[in-house]
């Protein structure tokens, strides 16, 4: 029988008469009923530990270490025999050599207040343990960067899948990102598909390998670098990832626009979808688009009428610098992964990059080869303290033609950034191409040699301002220029935006323009928000206006509200001009706990439109035995578990537990993750020894991170004997083991604390057994049965 807490009455009686206690034996028939209580098992609480098993609050030094399972045994009523293992769970790591000393041989455990300045102090009333420990006799156990989890093996399906029905088609599009995680490996496919055809991707593997700083990858994978450009290649690389780093910065691209009805919008780069999705009438951002390399972006928005705008993107990835004495490197080998199977580049290429850190500026070189075509760059970042960063690059590249011929170009490119007080940024970047000759190795195709000049750049400008105001508003600009060779035209293309937050209202400002040759397109729109709150409802009106160069324009007015927690709907409608067409719009969304869906539907011109959309993820964790559905899509996440509980929430994360107590919680990859429980939310007769727990996850792992619980069993008797009376007061009770239960306080009420369920509950000649008693903590009458 183990015993977690003991009858407050017992307590109380306890600590009031335990100094009376000195060198003669307790006269215990003052007390009402004093006489029938076992003078032994009162003397045992009153020595310095009692006999039991409890579920005890741990600290060191008066700092928190959770809770834990104490058993003390009837030979350590006066001193406590802790071994190792029992000592490291709860959180206390000793110096095993300042307390050798103290070593049990026979037991194997440490009797560790033998160490005169060490204090083990057991409080009855709080059911606490304080450990008062020497600094010397001490080891810091501190989670760092450096303790990378791998995670667990576990197989996931990020999918999303949209589509959209009208009079004139039919339009259905569907992705999923496929990972695997086995061991330290981390397996990646995706596909995409649609009515028209579908695309899978070639598997890829990756580990990372913490001495390195690197990830290894085995499949499909990318060759190259911003230097010297590159290709999708299949085959193999290994590559320092910033990530590891504490310096890591990132990139995340913004795309934004305007619809101007229910539309479609589309990324392409390099002829490859990177992103579809269905956005609603209006200013819309896209800011979550992996993008692995540098090179033009090309935006489709596609209407509900079935009319295409298009509007290009120019990415240039700029590199960070590099703290003294790091360095980053990448080396690849593989074929080029076309997506053309006629127009097919045979042969291995290979490619090699690295970079260091010195004091105030990094170095970077390229080299990527293959048996027709090489290419060479260097680049230098120069820091220039306050007034920012100054980037330098060059790159050199050659090809062999089918013709027998040898093209060569270069280009020159100058790169100035600059970050002020960290809410404005600023970006200038100039390129140069000596010839018209000059080819990037995802361009070379030695089959084409007859070359369009007018397709081969000449020189391009880039230059992007973002400034955040009080973080209320914001603002943002990005322009770009072009020319061609063989071409007088000048591509122009500029983008701009403004958002900002005031009490009462919300505006968001946007304007494009575009130049092609002789071709101009611009368009400007304008939104205006307005929050309120009616009948305990929180609303949101909108208006949003667009226009464009040729005179054609739209207006929506909608409102946004929510009907529960996870469903919220908008209403809208809409008019364009010249041709006066009326639309109008219903949307509904739901957020639940396992997916994320959008339903709309829009008529215009008296033509009826229907959308749907599902997001979601689906975890299988075979060694644990359970499938978790969750609208959660990030790459690392830790599945956390309190075993067989349902319902319990965590501070990091939306997600409950499901049936089988896991959760899912996004976390950050090669950082220090704490994940902390709402004690609120457990059921009562669930004890966890912590409550918040530490994690270094590896780049896309799933940590299984079960949270330790125990399941108490709670009695609050009222016991009666044969004849229908109460147990007399002060009583005491015991297991059948002869272990304290407590007292009988008024009425015959004993209440109980239990990790398991007694088998008997003795009260001198009356016995109850355990079968009777329910768990619960309401009244319940039992009878003695002996």
């Amino acid at each position: 029988m183990k015993i977690l807490l003991l009858s407050p009455l017992f307590f109380f009686v306890g600590l009031a008469l335990s100094t009376a206690v000195v060198a003669q034996e307790l006269d215990l028939s003052f007390l009402q009923g004093g006489s029938q209580l076992d003078n032994q098992a009162w003397q045992q609480l009153n020595s310095k530990y009692a006999p039991g098993q409890y579920l005890v609050d741990v600290s060191l030094n008066n700092k928190e270490r959770g809770k834990h399972v104490l058993t003390v045994t009837s030979e350590e009523v006066e001193a406590l025999c802790l071994n190792k293992a029992w000592l490291d769970d709860a959180g206390i790591f000793i110096n095993t050599a300042f307390y050798q000393s103290t070593v049990d041989a026979q037991k194997k455990c440490y009797v560790l207040t033998k160490e005169p300045n060490t204090q083990i102090d057991f409080d009855f009333t709080a059911q606490s343990l304080n450990f008062v420990l020497p600094q010397a006799g001490m080891v810091k156990k501190i989670k760092n960067k450096n303790e990378w989890d791998y995670g667990t093996t576990a197989l996931r399906f990020n999918y999303n899948v949209n589509g959209s029905v009208n009079d004139a088609n039919t339009d259905i599009f569907a992705s999923s990102v496929i990972t695997a995680n086995v061991g330290r490996w981390v397996i990646n496919s995706s596909f995409n598909a649609s009515q028209d055809n579908t695309e899978i991707n070639v598997v890829s593997a990756t580990r990372a390998i913490q001495p390195l700083k690197s990830d290894l990858i085995i499949g499909k994978t990318y060759g190259g670098s911003p230097l010297t450009g590159g290709a999708g290649m299949l085959g193999f690389g290994l590559s320092s990832n910033s990530s590891m780093l504490p310096n890591d910065i990132g990139y995340s691209p913004v795309f934004n626009g305007v619809a101007k009805t229910q539309a479609r919008v589309t990324l392409l780069q390099n002829d490859n979808v990177v992103y579809s999705e269905m956005v609603p009438p209006g200013p819309f951002n896209i800011n979550d688009v992996n993008l692995l390399n540098s090179g033009d972006v090309t935006m489709e928005i596609t209407e509900t009428d079935g009319t295409q705008t298009e509007q290009l993107f120019p990415l240039t990835i700029v590199s960070n610098m590099l703290n003294p004495g790091e360095v980053e490197y990448s080396i690849n080998m593989g074929v080029r992964d076309d997506n053309d199977a006629k127009s097919k580049l045979n042969g291995l290429f290979s490619s090699a990059s690295i970079g260091y850190g010195f004091n105030a500026y990094t170095l970077r070189s390229s080299l990527l080869a293959h048996q027709r075509y090489v290419s060479g760059g260097g680049e230098v970042t120069r820091g220039l303290g306050d007034f920012g960063t100054l980037s330098a690059q060059g790159a050199y590249a050659l090809g062999k033609y089918d013709n027998g011929q040898f093209r060569t170009g270069s280009k020159l490119a100058l790169t100035y950034a600059k970050t002020f007080n960290k809410s404005t940024s600023f970006q200038l970047a100039g390129t140069q191409y000596t010839s018209e000759n000059y080819t990037e190795f995802s361009e070379f195709k030695p089959w084409d040699f007859v070359g369009d000049e007018k397709t081969k750049p000449k020189m391009q400008y880039n230059v992007s301002l973002t400034h955040r105001m009080n973080g209320l508003s914001s603002f943002s600009f990005s322009g770009w220029q072009r020319t061609y060779w063989g071409d007088t035209n000048t591509q122009l293309g500029l983008n701009a935006s403004m958002t900002a937050n005031f009490e009462h209202f919300n505006l968001n400002v946007g304007g494009t323009y575009s130049q092609m040759g002789n071709n101009e397109a611009y368009g400007i729109s304008a939104s205006i928000s307005i929050p309120f709150s009616l009948w305990n409802k929180k609303f949101n009106t909108y208006t949003t206006m667009s226009s464009d160069l040729n005179g054609e324009g739209s207006a929506t007015m909608g409102m946004t509200s929510s009907l529960t927690d996870d469903v919220s709907y908008s209403l809208s409608t809409g008019w364009s001009y010249p041709d006066s067409e009326q639309s109008y719009s219903l949307q509904s969304y739901y957020q639940g706990d396992r997916v994320m869906g959008n339903v709309a539907m829009s008529q215009s011109n008296g033509k009826t439109t229907g959308s749907a959309s599902l997001t979601g993820s689906i975890i299988a964790l075979p060694e644990q035995g359970d499938v978790i559905f969750t609208r959660n899509t990030t790459d690392t996440v830790a599945i956390v578990n309190i075993e067989d509980t349902p319902g319990v929430e965590f501070a990091q994360s939306p997600y409950p537990t499901n049936n089988k107590g896991n959760a899912v919680i996004p976390i950050s990859s090669y950082d220090v993750n704490s994940i902390t429980l709402d004690g609120s939310t457990l059921p009562l007769n669930t004890e966890l020894l912590t409550t918040n727990e530490d994690v270094v996850p590896t780049g896309s792992a799933v940590v299984y991170l079960p949270f330790k619980s125990i399941k108490v069993k709670r009695y609050l008797l009222q016991i009666k004997d044969k004849q229908g009376k109460f147990i007399k007061n002060g009583m005491w009770a015991e297991t059948d083991a002869g272990i304290p239960l407590g007292f009988i306080a008024q009425n015959g009420v004993l209440f109980i604390n239990s990790i398991d369920k007694p088998k008997e509950v003795r009260l001198g000649n009356c016995v109850i057994s355990g079968q009777s008693l329910k768990d619960t903590i309401t009244l319940q009458e039992v009878t003695c049965e002996k």
